[in-house]
């Protein structure tokens, strides 16, 4: 028996190990091909040196012992399982732990790309690539990557890869450094990758993303960001500030700033061009500045009105109110180089006064009244004294031209009022009329209970239907018209609710009354003058009869004399 048929018993006879048996071993020796491995019982086993390439000299290992011999005849030993299986672990923490893996990209589909990450097949959706349009990843073209989905199925777990994750946070990296080495006021070279009506969007180092307000621009407001830049520049720029890691920059600072040779003084009245109309107000142009006018500065009163009468383009005279250098304002007014319209209002048209006006608008408790430039305000109590008026409406119509009197200013507003003029006038007609006169009247509107009428003055009088004939009507309309003009009696005047009660029956019965008294005095002047005939007639007889009679005596007289004497004194009474 030769040595190595020796070496080949004594192995025989000491191992113990049967065939796809886990064994733990220490590395004893390193070839370029092999791996020697202390199993034990004066045994050494191989090992492929593919399947223990991070091993060295004096580690301990575990192997499945195969029970094969190579051609030297010693044991081998296998760890492609125990490889295959602590790759998987390691995939499955890497995906548990948000580790990063090593993945190599075996061919492109439809959808993604076939990756290899540590010997398993996984997959990387087209999405998750940080590819740009055009751009494939070529095969064999190994990059970094996180696991975002992990499924053990077996030989065969189901593996997806994010690139695109790493990608992001590379360059997270790469623009965290560039922008800590950014400082406020730097120069800057940036090329400008997107124009808009608000700004520009730039990127510096194509890394880090910027931005460049329209204000940012130039001191000339008047110039548009699509007129200045393009997309492709590659401008020098200002960095104004960085605000939530976002660069702003500027062209603006790299002019000369016009605030520094400003002649400008607040009370400075000006004629300037509108260059634009806002929610806020109006902005005029000031050269390479521009200005401010706010809403309230448009007008004293309605600056919508006013406001819809200008025009970009338009020349309008305005007052510097407000320069503030640091903030970059510059405010003017409109309003301010005119007179305020209400007092203008009230030199023309003082309190007390009366005018003359439409009103535009009613609503329940109120009415709007066209005075001009301004409003004039009517409320309901100066309106009517009335309880029962609920609603303007039943006062005034929109369209409508008025007597109003002047009250007073109320805000924006010159207060108006109606009912005083009523007072006014139910003062001069009490004066000048009283009750039992008999008036001219115009019959304006009829209803159920009776005619309201115009009387002298401008007072509104009413003739109740129990009044408007002697004879029993129905309605005033049986005996009365719109328009028409009669004469009335005033029955009852109530100064507190301003109110003049007429009736046309009474002038009718009273004409009756004189017509009566009339009769009966002309019957009683008859009487009388029939009873005098009487007398005269009597007297004249008894004087007769008298003359033929001789006296009886001295002293007494005769009958007929003494019935004269007593008619006589009779008449003399």
């Amino acid at each position: 028996m030769n040595d190595f048929e020796k070496m080949l018993e004594e192995n025989k006879e000491t191992t113990s190990y049967s065939k796809n048996q886990k064994i733990k071993g220490k590395v004893v020796k390193i070839t370029d091909d092999k791996v020697f491995v202390d199993i034990g019982q004066k045994v050494e086993a191989v090992l492929q040196r593919n399947e223990a390439e991070d091993v060295k000299e004096g580690d301990e290992i575990e192997a499945v012992f195969t029970g094969k011999r190579d051609k030297d005849g010693y044991f081998i030993l296998s760890r492609k399982g125990i490889i295959s299986k602590e790759k998987l672990e390691k995939i499955k923490k890497a995906y548990e732990n948000k580790e990063k893996v090593k993945a190599t990209v075996l061919s492109k589909q439809d959808k993604g790309y076939t990756v290899l990450v540590e010997g398993f097949k996984g997959f990387m959706p087209m999405s998750e690539s940080a590819t740009k349009k055009d751009e494939t990843l070529p095969e064999g073209f190994t990059f970094d990557a996180y696991i975002v989905k992990f499924e053990e199925r077996g030989r065969f777990p189901n593996i997806v890869v994010s690139r695109k994750q790493v990608v992001e946070e590379e360059k997270e990296a790469e623009k965290e450094k560039i922008l800590s080495l950014m400082k406020e006021g730097q120069k800057v070279k940036a090329k400008v990758v997107k124009v808009q009506e608000n700004g520009a969007v730039f990127t510096i180092e194509n890394v880090v993303y910027g931005f460049m307000p329209k204000s940012e621009l130039s001191w000339d407001k008047s110039k548009k960001v699509e007129d200045v830049l393009k997309v492709g520049d590659e401008v020098e720029v200002v960095i104004k500030e960085i605000k939530d890691k976002k660069p702003i920059l500027s062209l603006k600072l790299l002019e000369e700033n016009p605030w520094d040779k400003l002649n400008l003084n607040v009370g400075d009245i000006l004629e300037v061009k509108v260059v634009d109309i806002n929610k806020g107000g109006i902005v005029v142009s000031l050269g390479s500045l521009e200005g401010f006018i706010p809403n309230s500065e448009i007008s004293h009163f309605n600056y919508l009105t006013a406001k819809k009468k200008i025009k970009v383009g338009d020349i309008v005279k305005a007052k510097v109110f407000e320069i503030d250098k640091e903030k970059g304002k510059i405010k003017l007014s409109i309003k301010q180089t005119q007179e305020n319209p209400i007092e203008k209002f009230l030199k023309e048209n003082p309190i007390g006064s009366v005018v003359e006006a439409k009103v535009k608008d009613v609503k329940q408790k109120v009415a709007f009244v066209d005075l001009g430039d301004i409003e004039g305000l009517v409320k309901i109590q100066d309106a009517t004294d009335s309880s029962s008026v609920k609603s303007m409406s039943s006062i005034f119509k929109e369209g409508k031209t008025y007597k109003f009197k002047v009250l007073g200013v109320e805000k924006d507003k010159v207060i108006l009022g109606t009912k005083q003029l009523l007072e006014d006038a139910f003062k001069d007609f009490t004066s000048k009329y009283k009750v039992g006169d008999v008036v001219k009247v115009k019959v304006k509107k009829l209803i159920e209970k009776g005619a309201f009428v115009d009387m002298a003055e401008g007072i509104e009088g009413f003739i109740p239907v129990s009044e408007i004939s002697k004879e029993r009507i129905n309605i005033p309309s049986d005996k009365l018209s719109l328009n028409q003009e009669v004469e009335a009696k005033i029955i009852k005047i109530d100064p507190e609710n301003k109110k003049v009660t007429l009736s046309i029956k009474q002038i009718i019965l009273d004409e009756e009354r004189r017509q009566q008294e009339e009769e009966r005095k002309r019957k009683e002047e008859e009487k009388r003058k029939a009873e005098e005939e009487a007398k005269k007639k009597l007297l004249e007889k008894l004087s007769k009869k008298e003359e033929k009679k001789e006296p009886q005596g001295e002293g007494l007289g005769t009958l007929g004399e003494i019935l004269r004497k007593k008619l006589m004194e009779k008449e003399g009474k």
